[in-house]
């Protein structure tokens, strides 16, 4: 009898190495959920007044690697590197979006003011 409760049948051992293998993602998606919402909040308290509303307003994230695709790509040159990471200079921004569609980590959030 304790053989047989000892023995681990296929279903079981599905079930048990899919969960162990989705752990840690899951783990990084909630994580990347806090994040995202953490800087929609600092991104509607630290909008510029003299950008009009209805403005699409981008910001980088906390997840940013600094791989430049944005810098590259962004045609008024309004991002820079700062801290070990890209940020996004507001005063000559565009508000065009490319930033925002070039990012191969989907780390730039795009708020409305």
């Amino acid at each position: 009898m304790q053989k047989k409760d000892a023995m681990l049948t296929r279903r079981k051992f599905m079930l048990a190495s899919s969960a162990a293998a989705a752990t840690p993602f899951l783990a990084d998606l909630t994580s990347a959920k806090a994040a995202a919402a953490e800087s929609k909040q600092c991104a509607a308290a630290a909008a510029p007044l003299s950008i009009p509303n209805g403005t699409k307003i981008y910001y980088l994230g906390r997840g940013c690697i600094g791989c430049q695709v944005c810098r590259t790509f962004c045609p008024v040159k309004a991002i820079h590197l700062g801290d070990g990471a890209n940020e996004i200079d507001q005063s000559k921004c565009i508000h065009c979006g490319t930033c925002y569609a070039e990012c191969p980590n989907c780390v730039i959030t795009e708020t409305v003011n």
